[in-house]
Parts: C-alpha cells; sequence; structure tokens
C-alpha cells in the first residue's frame, strides 16, 4: 500500500500560520485599542467586560460572553492536531514551536483569577475544560498523527466561520453600550482582523488541500 499523499510545503504552512494568527488574534491582541493601556480590550477581556455592562447587568441584553472566545477556543484545539498530522509533514523544530504556542493560547482562555474554587465554578468550568483539553491534546498529539486530514479540515470548516461570525455579532450587541461607557466611537480592532484574516488562511489553504487530495 502506497504511503498518503504528502501536502505541498506552501500549503503546509499556510494552514498552521492560519491557525496561529487566529490564536494571537482571539487571545493577545487588542478587539478595542486606546492609547491607555487600562482600556484596551482582548478578546477575553471584552469576555470578562461586558459582565459589568448596565444593560447586561440588568437583562436588557442578552449576551453568550465566550463567543468572544471562540476564536481562541478554535485555535487552540485545532492548532496542536495540525501541527503534528503527518500528512502536513512539518519539520520537528516547528511541530515543537507550535505546540508550545497553545500553551499561553490556553492560560489566555482562563478566568483571570486562577484560583482553584474561581477555575471551577459554573462561570469557568467551561472555559477551565478547553483550555486543560488543549495542553493535553498538546501533549499527547504526536499519537494522533494519523488522524485523516479531511476529518481535521472538516472540523476547520465548521469551527473557523462559526466561531467568528458568533464573535462578530456579539461585539455588535454590545457595541453601543461599550460607546456609551468610552464616551466614543467603538469598532472592532486589529485582534478580530488579525483572527479573520488568520481563519480565511486556514480555510483557503484546507479547501485547497482537499480539493488536491480529491485529484490525486
Amino acid at each position: 500500500m502506497s504511503s498518503p499523499t504528502k501536502i505541498s510545503y506552501f500549503e503546509n504552512y499556510l494552514i498552521v500560520l492560519g491557525l496561529f494568527l487566529t490564536g494571537m488574534g482571539g487571545g493577545f491582541i487588542p478587539w478595542i485599542w486606546r492609547d491607555a493601556v487600562a482600556l484596551q480590550l482582548t478578546a477575553p477581556g471584552l469576555a470578562e467586560y461586558v459582565k459589568f455592562l448596565a444593560e447586561v447587568r440588568n437583562g436588557i441584553i442578552q449576551v453568550e460572553r465566550l463567543y468572544f472566545l471562540y476564536p481562541l477556543f478554535g485555535a487552540m484545539l485545532l492548532l496542536p492536531l495540525f501541527a503534528e498530522n503527518q500528512r502536513l509533514n512539518l519539520p520537528r523544530w516547528l511541530r515543537w514551536s507550535l505546540r508550545f504556542t497553545v500553551i499561553p493560547l490556553a492560560l489566555a482562555s482562563l478566568s483571570p483569577v486562577w484560583a482553584p474554587d474561581v477555575l471551577l465554578t459554573s462561570e469557568f468550568r467551561l472555559q477551565t475544560m478547553l483550555a486543560i483539553t488543549a495542553l493535553g491534546l498538546t501533549v499527547i498529539a504526536p499519537l494522533l498523527r494519523q488522524i485523516p486530514l479531511w476529518i481535521l479540515v472538516s472540523a476547520l470548516f465548521i469551527i473557523m466561520p462559526t466561531s467568528l461570525y458568533l464573535s462578530m455579532q456579539t461585539f455588535w450587541l454590545v457595541h453601543t453600550p461599550i460607546e456609551y461607557t468610552y464616551h466614543e466611537a467603538v469598532v472592532l480592532g486589529a485582534g478580530w482582523w488579525v483572527a479573520l484574516i488568520g481563519g480565511l488562511i486556514s480555510l483557503i489553504s484546507g479547501g485547497w488541500m482537499l480539493l488536491n487530495s480529491s485529484n490525486s
């Protein structure tokens, strides 16, 4: 039986680059930028900040705050699996680097208070479980190298568009109250756009991989 066809050098780097950018945009680059650092909000910061808006506390606006974290969740769960997938055939140094990258991504997804009694409350339990899952995948990813690439790409095609759309939709739900609080116009900043660009890169690359696989 012949070995699986390897993906081209260009494609295999693009898909993990896209996931890396989505993780960085979803975890560390501000979605709301202001000169004052205290007023800058990343996606995890937004997920916490919206809880304190009067319209949210009074039930005027119904918000699922974790939607802001969905791009980050998707990137940190998929990145170690793509990095180690045998069809991508990435060099060892890059596979290790990408898996280590998942550690800060997973930590960024947690509650800002890392006390066990906070992390395991109903409010933060899902974040904690997904962070632990991502760290676990980082460890065992070499054992999952033979997962068919089409399964990973299919998961990517479900997770990435959904997470980006829900995060954007949720932002626009709270965008007017945030403007009222900031006393000036507020728009989605560089973090969301970096996550979007990364998502598009990974989706286009993944689609190209599937197309090439079906033609090989």
